[in-house]
Formats: C-alpha cells, structure tokens, sequence
C-alpha cells in the first residue's frame, strides 16, 4: 500500500468516526476529527497533484 492509500483509508476511518460522533456530548470529539479529516484531505490533494505533475 502506498503513501496515498494509507492516506485515502485513513481519511475513510474518519469518516465513518464522525459518523458515530453525532451525539450531542460528542460534539468536541466530531469537531477534532472533522479538523484531522480536513488535514488529511489536503495532504491527499497534494500527493495527488505531484503525482500528476510527474506524471
């Protein structure tokens, strides 16, 4: 598995975490995986990108 499927499948995990966080004591909790989510999708872009530039 390389970087970016790690990356992708790490950001599905959070996905499916913020899924479960809906409940009204849990909002801090959703809110710091939606910021790691967030974190993710950009880093996941930016690998996408580069790859497209060198390829």
């Amino acid at each position: 598995m390389n970087r970016l499927d790690a990356l992708c499948a790490r950001h599905r995990r959070l996905d499916r975490m913020i899924d479960t966080c809906r409940a009204p004591g849990r909002q801090e909790e959703m809110k710091l995986l939606k910021r790691l989510r967030l974190r993710l999708k950009d880093r996941i872009s930016l690998l996408q990108r580069r790859g497209m530039a060198a390829g």
